[in-house]
Formats: C-alpha cells, structure tokens, sequence
C-alpha cells in the first residue's frame, strides 16, 4: 500500500474541480484530483462561460489558449416573439467590463481542457476513473481517502480538500452537510441543428416566446445551434420517438423559424436545486454543484462552479501556511461568509426564473408569457432595469470592478 501526501485533494475532475487545478497551476501547490470519470462530459450541457469567467481564464494564463483550441465569442442576445418581433435586444459593451462577451466552447471539452492546463504543474496528480468514497472523517473534516488505481491501494493524506463530486457529492454526504432541495416539475430537453439561415446575428443568444411556451437558442463552435425548453405536457417519451417534422411542429409554435429545422435530440436532463447550507466544515469546501445545483433557466449552473473559485483562491492559505490545520478552517470559514450570501441571492433570483419557465410549461402558458413579455419590454425601454439586466447576464450582479470595491465578484 502506498500513502501520499498532498496539500490539495480535489474530489471531481468536473468542470469546477478541473478550473481550480488549472488556476491553481502556478501558485505553488502539490495538487492530487481523483476523478471517476469514464467518458468526456455530457455535451449537451452548458457551453458558454460568461464575461466574467472569461475575465477569469484571462487571469489564469488561459484565455488565449482556449481561442486556440476553436472557442468562439458571443457579443450579445436578443428576446423574440415567435414571429421575430424583437422585445429586447442588448450588446455587452453596452457596460464598461473588460471582457464584454461569452466564450463558446463545447461542455464535453471543457474539463479536457482545464486538466490539459493542470498538467503544466509537475506536482499534479490526476487519478482517473477512481471512484472516492473511502474516507477517513472527523470532526477537522477529511483526514484520508483510500483508492485503488492500476490495482495499487492509495492513501491520499491532504491538507485541504476540495469537493467538486456533483450533485450527489459523496464528500458532502461524508460529513453530513445539510442542503435545501427543490425539485422542478419539467424536466429540459436539449436538440441540435443547422442553424436556420435567417437566424441572425450569428453570435447572439435569442430567447423565443410562442402561445405554447418559450425556448432558448445558442451558438455553437460549429454552424450548429443548441436549442433547450422545459418538456411539457408531450412528455419525454414523446420527445423520444417524435419524428422530426413532429419535432419543428412544436419547436415552431414558440419560434416561427424552425417549421424545417432537422433537430436531433442531445439530451435530457431532470432539474433540482440543491444547495448546501454550509460551504464549509473543517479542512474542506465545496464548490460547483456538490455546493448548489440549480435550473439551467438563467444559464448560470456552469459560471457558478467557476465564478467562485477567484474568491477561493484568495483565501486559500499559501503553501507555507497549508499545513497549519487552525489556518486552514479559518480562510475557509471566511471563504464561506462571503461567498454564500452573494450566492444565496443568486440562486433565489434563479429559482424565481426556474418557477417562471415552470409556469411557461403548463397548460395556461399564454396568459402567463404575455405578462412576462410585457416585463422584458420594460427591461428594453428603462436603462436602470437595462444596466440590472447586462450585469446579471453577464456574472456581475454585484457591480462591475471598475466602479466598485476590489472585492466585488461573486
């Protein structure tokens, strides 16, 4: 049996467990991630990281890197009738931030390449398929783990531990962190296509909004688009064995544009929020979805997982001081009282977008998407709720650096 030592065990080399092990690359510590992954992500999942976790990769030394590996830009989205009457339409340079778009890069490749930047610290250490469930806990937190790797027993014995293991985080249910759940009654279904010729501007977001319910629309690297609403009444089962023009009946009623389109299915996937009540306790943190699953109704899942990790850097002891347990539960303790709360009204103001495209789904939509339409052309036509509305898309609903303290990002 072989026991190593490290200052940092990542659990889930997902896409928040893998960005940290690439920022992390040049701060010094020796880093083990063990990850059971057999396969590359799903790749019908979210795919466009928003401008401030693009500000974020540029921070990290990645940016360009990502440019290179084909990542595209988007520049701004519109909200449409399912005519194509446009109710808002909005740019991000509209707000001075330094990044002002969306990079586009396909989900199953993001973890891939965030692990391809890992790898440039030479005291990283990646397991992969292990699945981490072995824990030695107390009351300090996570003391052990116990793996089998190419049929060799390993001890990892770290100092800090960060779990990014997904909703059904096992290192969170190990020291029995409690979370608040909230099931949705719709679950999403994602289908790719050739984009339809008149769908311009090619690197826009668009939002459609028909009598029966609304969908969204977005690029991808390729001429294809991902096109993503909530499953209704139809079912999955539907869905399933719908042919295609069964398929462009429905997507048509919510957006004109797609009486042809040929869409294949990506995925299904069911929504929940969960969100851990703590951050934090003893050695340990969590971050992406092992500390808040949420609706994918505001696009923000994925930014989440990575909009944190700059504020948890900072606090991370340096590697000099990693080794003091006392320090250690202190910078995390303190990482938590200023992430949840911004997080806290996050994630209320998503669940407040996940009800309203719950109500999109039912029976009744028309009544209720009217009033929502008429709430998106104030968003248009008054610049406070314009300025409130660029910065939200864009990951700073806490005020753009420039104009607030250091301290501003969620």
């Amino acid at each position: 049996m072989k026991t190593l030592e490290t200052d940092i065990l990542i659990v889930g080399g997902g896409v928040a467990g893998s960005a940290l092990a690439c920022a992390l690359r040049n701060k010094g510590y020796s880093i083990v991630m063990v990850d059971q992954r057999k396969a590359p992500l799903d790749t019908a999942r979210g795919d466009h990281f928003q401008p401030c976790n693009v500000e974020a990769l540029a921070d990290w030394g990645v940016l360009d890197k990502l440019f290179e590996k084909g990542a595209g830009k988007r520049i701004g989205h519109e909200f449409r009738m399912a005519d194509g009457e446009v109710l808002l339409q909005a740019e991000y340079t509209e707000i001075p931030i330094p990044y002002p778009y969306f990079a586009v890069f396909h989900h199953d490749l993001i973890a891939e390449f965030f692990l391809e930047c890992a790898e440039e610290n030479s005291d990283f250490q990646l397991f992969q398929p292990v699945t981490a469930k072995d824990f030695e806990a107390d009351e300090d937190g996570i003391k052990s783990l116990k793996i089998e790797f190419n049929d060799e027993e390993i001890t990892i014995k770290p100092k800090l531990v960060v779990a990014a293991d997904g909703t059904g985080s096992i290192v969170r249910k190990t020291l029995n962190f409690a979370t608040f759940e909230h099931p949705y009654s719709h679950p999403m279904v994602a289908l790719f296509g050739k984009r339809p010729t008149e769908l311009k501007p090619d690197d826009y977001f668009f939002r459609y909004s028909g009598k029966t319910g609304v969908l969204v629309i977005q690029q991808r690297m390729d001429d294809e688009i991902k096109i993503t609403l909530p499953v209704g009444k139809e079912g999955i089962p539907w869905w399933k064995s719908a042919s295609k023009d069964d398929k462009a009946k429905v997507l048509a009623e919510r957006a004109n544009i797609f009486e042809d389109i040929d869409a294949e299915i990506a995925g299904f996937y069911p929504v929940r929020m969960i969100h851990s009540i703590d951050y934090a306790f003893g050695n340990t943190v969590l971050i992406g979805d092992a500390a808040h699953s949420i609706h994918p109704a505001r696009g923000q899942g994925l930014n989440m997982g990575i909009a944190s990790l700059p504020r948890l850097i900072k606090s991370l002891p340096s590697p000099a001081e990693i080794s003091e347990p006392e320090k250690v539960k202190s910078v995390l303790q303190n990482y938590q009282h200023q992430q949840k709360p911004l997080y806290d009204r996050i994630i209320a103001r998503n669940h407040q977008a996940a009800m309203d495209m719950e109500m999109g789904a039912e029976d009744n939509a028309e009544k209720f998407i009217h009033r929502q339409n008429s709430q998106i052309r104030q968003i248009q036509e008054q610049p406070d709720l314009r300025r409130l509305h660029l910065l939200e898309a864009t990951g700073y609903p806490f005020g753009i650096p420039s104009e607030t303290e250091p301290d501003y990002q969620a």
